[in-house]
């Protein structure tokens, strides 16, 4: 055999070893019991149907500063009163994210546009104290939006750092309870991360950030066409980094869909691959122990994400059905880590005091027919639907994730591995 039919015999060889290899990804250590605030929505959108149409424990809202105070010291609460009564009726409690500076609270250069600017640190403080008083415990705030975008802000990693000891300061007074939350922004690109990077090696009064905020958070867009199992990359870099700093405590995604680049229309995909996105991104979220993820939004289809919750005609569309469904799977589970074989096939295990839950799929899409564990009865699908099943039997797996659900064995120390 010549050297060059060696190399090819060889790398086939490897290529066929790496298949039935099993890449075990072990729960983070961040990774408790799930709580049902893992599932948030993102209601941006002031045209946001008037129900979520689901459950939806924690819900997302723009507080856009500008229009609440259109002249000095007058403030004007009735939309944003009726947004957070809308989220409180569904049972959902809301994350107030600031953006939007008023024109005459605006520093730096006068050209830029207002709402884009730093605001002045004292008219910051009065606004978020009023807010703080007005909502209190009832909400969490966050201190505001995009800080790394300049179509959002455009002020340094030092002004915001500033900004986010006034919003501490005011926020533990007047709303003690809530939880303050550091500004998000994108981190798929280098620079994204810079700015980050920067803005929490900050020190302001003597206190680093890490002790100002109870949440880190960021924009989970991943590049576009890389989907959930890539784009939870994201959130352990933003682990990785803060914990630099000195910061330990969760991880919120404010913000995330597939395929968003800012203007630039989306690729349309499938509504299985829709409905696949929004699966795997909260499977993988509770794996590693991301504490909130908010879906953006919850709207119908948009150009530039890939991904949409409800219909045209604002009716739930088959995703946003997913996201409803799949929560009793996760919900009061703990992650037990997840499995990659046969080079795709994704199984992510959650325990209960009784079962254990198997969420499976194929990352490329191929379908697959795995053997279900014993003591295994049913399967139950992102569209709702469940049906019986035999243990020791197979089910066939794709594009689309699954959960099958086992009782448990009966404890027997060391050798019960719920992994096997």
């Amino acid at each position: 055999m010549n050297a060059h039919v060696s190399r090819v015999v060889c790398r086939a060889a490897v290529g066929a070893l790496a298949a039935t290899l099993m890449v075990w990804l072990p729960p983070s250590a961040h990774a408790e019991r799930v709580k049902p605030h893992l599932f948030g929505i993102d209601l941006i959108q002031l045209s946001a149907p008037a129900a979520p149409l689901v459950s939806t424990p924690t819900a997302r809202l723009i507080v856009n500063w500008a229009n609440v105070e259109r002249s000095p010291g007058q403030l004007d609460w009735s939309k944003l009163d009726a947004r957070i009564d809308m989220a409180r009726q569904h049972g959902s409690k809301p994350l107030l994210t600031l953006f939007g500076t008023p024109a005459f609270y605006g520093v730096g250069e006068s050209g830029v546009p207002s709402l884009l600017r730093p605001p002045r640190l004292s008219a910051y403080r009065t606004f978020v104290r009023a807010l703080a008083e007005r909502y209190g415990a009832r909400a969490d705030y966050q201190v505001f939006a995009e800080m790394n975008c300049p179509c959002n802000y455009i002020g340094t990693p030092r002004h915001m750092a500033k900004m986010t000891r006034v919003a501490a300061l005011e926020v533990r007074r007047h709303a003690p309870g809530a939880e303050v939350v550091a500004p998000h922004g994108p981190i798929r690109y280098s620079s994204n991360r810079a700015w980050f990077r920067e803005y929490w090696s900050e020190r302001v009064g003597g206190k680093p950030v890490a002790e100002l905020v109870d949440v880190a958070s960021l924009s989970g867009f991943p590049r576009a066409r890389i989907g959930p199992e890539k784009g939870i990359k994201l959130v352990k870099w933003l682990r990785r980094m803060t914990s630099q700093y000195g910061f330990s405590g969760p991880i919120w995604i404010v913000e995330i869909n597939y395929d968003v680049n800012g203007g630039r229309a989306t690729v349309p995909i499938s509504v299985d691959q829709q409905v696949a996105n929004v699966v795997k991104t909260y499977v993988l979220n509770a794996s590693i122990g991301t504490e909130r993820v908010y879906w953006h939004y919850w709207s119908p289809p948009t150009p530039n994400m890939n991904t949409a919750m409800l219909t045209p005609d604002n009716q739930l569309a088959a995703p946003g059905r997913a996201f409803g469904v799949i929560q009793p799977w996760l919900i009061d589970t703990r992650a037990a880590g997840c499995t990659i074989t046969k080079g795709d096939l994704y199984t992510c295990l959650f325990i209960t005091k009784k079962a254990e839950r198997r969420v499976i799929w194929s990352m490329s899409g191929r379908e697959r027919r795995v053997v279900v564990p014993d003591r295994t009865r049913r399967l139950f699908s992102p569209d709702g639907t469940v049906r019986d099943i035999s243990s020791r039997g197979r089910v066939r797996v794709g594009l689309v994730p699954v959960m099958i659900e086992s009782r448990r064995e009966p404890s027997r120390g060391k050798g019960n591995d719920p992994r096997r």
